[in-house]
């Protein structure tokens, strides 16, 4: 009898909270949402952000706000999402920065600590850049300097972010060993390979267009399967005869597990409208990245994939000087 009456109680709450979801989500949005970038402005992440968010709120009919909430390599920001009480009103906005985090163990949880929604923007243009003083004018080459003088060349990865583990794939899977420097972000980045302190830096492609025509910098190609849309002129390490890939930046949205699914689906309708927006797909290709559309079925699987992947990295000497 306790038995039976424990499992009406149950299924009565399972049904209530179901009911309270569905009510939730009719009603919803009936205020500004916060969209959560946990990065800083004018980054790619911040950039796209406002894109996606323009175009969001005009289907949803409130305003959707672009709140930075940088710090702590983005483990700040994805707290105040995952420890809010908003129901749907606080959406994270990033990437796969959310595994990185919780492996070089910043964060406590990883991107299955949220309910995952779509993905709307990628960049697959990591791509590895040597100073135009080198010489060295191809992958084969620096790989070949790699293996000859193991440890020696140094590569500026900052500590815990998708640089240090494309570093970490690009060691495992070649056989060769580079010296990983901490020199920070991107400005800092590329002033290191300016200035001599790296041999070698991972970046996106957008923003280095000048450094490359002017010869300061020498791009080696690009980490992906085919040629990146929004840098097609840039042949891949396949091209050149070195298999080695990396996975894409995805930027997604993800929402704290008290969201009900029916919001969660009602921003994967939104997110499909938006990214099949040709405006949208301009606005985003002028920022030097690419659209996309992945469901949140879709997006999560992507993220389980790449977490495999970086979960094997971090089994080895993971250790990056700080400078």
């Amino acid at each position: 009898m306790k038995k039976r009456t424990f499992l009406l109680a149950t299924l009565a709450t399972a049904v209530g909270l179901a009911f309270q979801g569905a009510v939730q989500a009719a009603s919803y949005p009936s205020k500004p949402i916060e969209l959560v970038v946990p990065a800083a402005a004018t980054g790619a992440s911040d950039l796209s952000a406002r894109v996606f968010a323009r175009y969001a709120e005009k289907r949803l009919g409130k305003p959707v706000v672009v709140v930075r909430i940088n710090g702590a390599g983005g483990y700040k920001g994805s707290r105040t999402v995952r420890e809010g009480q908003s129901s749907g009103y606080q959406v994270l906005y990033t990437h796969q920065g959310l595994i990185a985090n919780y492996l070089t163990k910043v964060a406590p949880y990883s991107y299955d600590g949220f309910k995952v929604g779509p993905a709307v923007v990628e960049d697959a243009t990591l791509g590895l850049y040597v100073s135009g003083k080198s010489g060295i004018k191809s992958i084969r080459e620096l790989l070949a300097k790699a293996r000859a003088e193991p440890g020696k060349p140094k590569a500026t990865a900052e500590y815990g972010t998708l640089s240090h583990f494309m570093f970490l794939k690009l060691q495992k899977e070649q056989g060769v060993t580079f010296r990983l420097m901490d020199t920070g972000g991107d400005a800092a980045k590329l002033a290191a390979l300016i200035g001599g302190t790296v041999d070698v830096m991972a970046r996106v492609y957008s923003g280095t267009e000048d450094y490359l025509g002017s010869g300061d910098f020498v791009l080696l190609g690009e980490p992906t399967g085919k040629r990146a849309p929004n840098a097609a002129e840039v042949p891949t390490y396949k091209e050149q005869g070195v298999d080695f890939t990396f996975p894409p930046y995805l930027w997604s949205l993800f929402f704290n597990q008290n969201t009900p699914d029916e919001i969660v689906e009602r921003w994967a309708e939104v997110a499909r409208e938006v990214t099949s927006d040709p405006a949208y797909r301009k606005e985003i290709e002028s920022l030097g990245m690419a659209w996309t559309y992945k469901s949140p079925q879709d997006s999560a699987a992507a993220y389980a994939s790449i977490q495999k992947t970086f979960a094997e990295l971090v089994d080895r000497e993971s250790a990056v000087a700080k400078q």
